[in-house]
């Protein structure tokens, strides 16, 4: 008897689970620190964190802190580096070293001295 109500439930509970959300395609979030769509980009400093064996990061010159996943090229491991970033938060990863936020880098270059 209450099979009958199981298949119309999951199928109303499947329909509510693809509904999408829009975003602005282009939000200011701070001065030279915006968010497009599913990534962050900004300029910032490469730092070193000398715990959990030791890894870059980088530091947004508005205090948020981003940890690239997979390593940073060689030219970019030097702490102090000053660089415009590109990043794509991944929202659903954990990594061990606890700090700041998981994310995959879409491009990074050196600033201009």
């Amino acid at each position: 008897m209450c099979t009958r109500y199981i298949i119309p439930v999951l199928l109303m509970t499947l329909g509510m689970s693809c509904q999408t959300v829009t975003v602005p395609a282009n939000t200011e979030v701070t001065d030279q620190h915006t968010i497009m769509s599913d990534t962050i980009q900004g300029e910032g400093t490469i730092v070193w964190n000398d715990f959990e064996g030791g890894f870059f990061g980088i530091q947004a010159n508005n205090g948020e802190k981003y940890y690239p996943l997979g390593s940073l090229d060689e030219e970019f491991q030097v702490a102090g580096l000053a660089v415009k970033f590109v990043l794509r938060p991944e929202r659903n990863v954990a990594t061990i070293v606890m700090w700041g936020t998981p994310a995959s880098i879409v491009s990074i270059a050196k600033l201009e001295e």
